[in-house]
């Protein structure tokens, strides 16, 4: 019989959690442990046998009632380690007798569909596949070349420092996220540095300004654009195609799957396809068992 266990955050063995997590069939970043302590604070977890097969629970508590909210900055979440539908229920099961609201994105891998699951996609390279940029693709990357553009490395207390002058502006102004939402950036990238996961780089032109900045992480499996920003809106140089170009040659021999973390909207869809990134479609779990004024509650925030 297979037993399920719900560990609390104390109890949860990182380093045999991440090795579960990097052996799974798609061992993404947002599951692993320096990702989650930064992203959902306190997170919980479902274990099967010894860490054989693991579930994060993002837990969040308001008016009483336990949920399971999608943590900012992360995407496909869920069941990892050995899976079958089986387990998968087994999961599945237990978060819809614990907890009134879910919102979760399940990885790729995942299997289980149900009338609460939808599809959602982001847009990957597979390195071990044939692609190739498009025309307009490369008409960008040339357009900033030739302005005199390129891109460096960014390491350091830069790495902190430059997100917080350039990105965090962004997406308190523009994405309008909270102070609280954007430490949570922050924080997400002293751990990854701490894990020697993190990666960013910049454009610059002839005077070493910032056209564009953005941050990957890897794992060496999977390479994911975490968060970037254009600085050269209003110029058209080509800068963020530049930069995800190298990006994408910069990771060619140090992961499988290069994540364009995201593409639902048309716009950043065509972008990301103009690189040769392909559809990848994973499910979307969500179940609101809220009592009706609470539910009214939610949906006007």
């Amino acid at each position: 019989m297979t037993i399920l266990k719900h560990i609390k955050h104390n109890e949860i063995d990182f380093t045999k959690w991440d090795k579960t997590i990097l052996s799974s069939e798609f061992p993404f970043v947002f599951a692993q442990s320096y990702y989650l302590n930064a992203t959902s604070p306190g997170w919980e977890a479902l274990i099967i046998g010894d860490y054989e097969s693991v579930f994060p629970l993002t837990i969040k508590t308001k008016f009483g009632y336990k949920y399971l909210p999608q943590p900012p900055f992360t995407s496909q979440l869920g069941a990892f380690g050995k899976l079958t539908l089986e387990t998968e229920l087994l999961f599945y099961n237990f978060i819809i007798e614990n907890f009134t609201l879910i919102d979760v994105e399940l990885n790729y891998s995942n299997q289980l569909k149900n009338e609460f699951i939808s599809p959602k996609k982001t847009y990957i390279l597979n390195y071990k596949n044939n692609f190739q940029f498009n025309k307009n693709t490369k008409r960008n990357i040339t357009k900033a070349q030739n302005s005199g553009l390129l891109v460096q490395n960014v390491f350091g207390t830069d790495v902190l420092l430059l997100s917080q002058q350039y990105i965090n502006p962004f997406l308190k102004e523009e994405i309008h996220l909270s102070d609280k939402t954007i430490k949570l950036l922050d924080n997400l990238l002293i751990n990854a540095q701490k894990a020697q996961q993190v990666f960013t780089f910049k454009v610059i032109d002839d005077n070493g300004n910032i056209k564009a900045f953005g941050h990957f992480l890897s794992n060496g499996i999977h390479a994911l654009y975490l968060k970037g920003v254009v600085l050269d809106r209003n110029e058209n140089l080509g800068s963020m195609h530049l930069l995800i170009k190298h990006a994408i040659e910069y990771f060619a021999d140090k992961s499988i799957l290069f994540d364009f973390s995201g593409g639902s909207k048309k716009g950043l869809g065509d972008f990301y396809k103009g690189f040769g990134g392909e559809e990848m479609c994973y499910g979307f779990l969500q179940i609101n068992s809220l009592p009706k004024i609470l539910k009214l509650l939610k949906n006007k925030k």
